[in-house]
């Protein structure tokens, strides 16, 4: 860790705000991963493993039965996950206890939908003090921003996509407009409770500072040409909505919108989902 005490100290101040992710005892994130990939086999997901050397991420593939290549590949990013134990302290494995970012996926009417963990979650082996602050300070650093790329485009050439349209909730936000800011075949970007600008958050909210982190509101010059919508939750105590408004008053974008959506930041975006679905998110896709 590169500061332990501040993170110890963000974990106390955070710890009220994440009592919903930080939960009480719970299994490893093996028979968790074993639970979602069950889940994902039920609603037509295959669980991957996928090399992204000096990592693997754990992900679930819906794509066409018969092999035939599609148009484009929609990638749902999960969010940090389970970053605190009751107590305040960081966790040494972050996996959800329960992936509330593949309840969105699953609904995706797309034919070719990816969802993509984060380092460290289902994966055992890529966790404990090693690791840990790739879920704390390094949590958009150039090495998780590199895992995740070389992931996706391992996908879009197997299913043969020709572009992405990228979904990110809570940390995963961030993450997937640091993956849209140096790729070209982005045609659209959805940030749900997206964490879009850490320096101004962490500052706002008198936190340490993400210190190895990528700041996606310093990449706002490479996404103004991207199609996309930002959803915020009326109810966030952790990600407020002020959030995302910064966000767009960092540019001018030709096509961005910011939502408001009656939900907290881990509670009531399955069940919104298909409405901003229809409303939003397909509509984003035909243009």
């Amino acid at each position: 860790m590169k500061n332990i005490k501040s993170v110890l100290c963000l974990a106390a101040v955070l710890l009220t705000a994440l009592t919903l992710l930080a939960g009480c005892a719970a299994p490893g994130g093996r028979e968790l991963w074993a639970e979602l990939s069950e889940e994902g086999r039920d609603n037509g997901f295959q669980p991957l493993n996928i090399a992204t050397p000096p990592f693997a991420l754990s992900a679930l593939l819906k794509s066409p039965p018969n092999g035939a290549a599609v148009e484009s590949l929609v990638v749902y990013l999960e969010g940090d996950g389970r970053v605190l134990t009751p107590r305040g302290e960081l966790r040494e494995d972050p996996t959800p206890s329960q992936s509330m970012v593949f309840e969105l996926a699953r609904q995706d009417p797309a034919p070719a939908v990816l969802y993509l963990a984060r380092i460290g979650q289902y994966q055992p082996q890529y966790t404990g003090a090693a690791y840990q602050a790739y879920w704390s300070e390094d949590r958009l650093a150039p090495a998780v921003v590199g895992a995740a790329d070389a992931a996706i485009a391992q996908i879009k050439g197997r299913v043969g996509a020709r572009n992405l349209y990228l979904v990110g909730y809570s940390g995963g936000g961030g993450l997937a407009c640091l993956l849209a800011a140096q790729r070209d075949d982005v045609a659209g970007l959805v940030t749900v409770a997206g964490l879009l600008d850490h320096a101004w958050w962490t500052s706002t909210n008198h936190y340490p500072p993400l210190s190895g982190s990528l700041n996606p509101a310093e990449f706002v010059a490479d996404l103004t040409d991207i199609p996309q919508v930002h959803f915020y939750g009326t109810n966030d105590k952790l990600i407020s909505p002020e959030m995302s408004a910064r966000f767009a008053s960092l540019a001018v974008f030709k096509n961005l919108a910011r939502v408001g959506v009656e939900a907290s930041h881990g509670q009531g975006w399955p069940e919104a989902w298909p409405g901003l679905l229809q409303k939003y998110v397909l509509p984003l896709r035909q243009r």
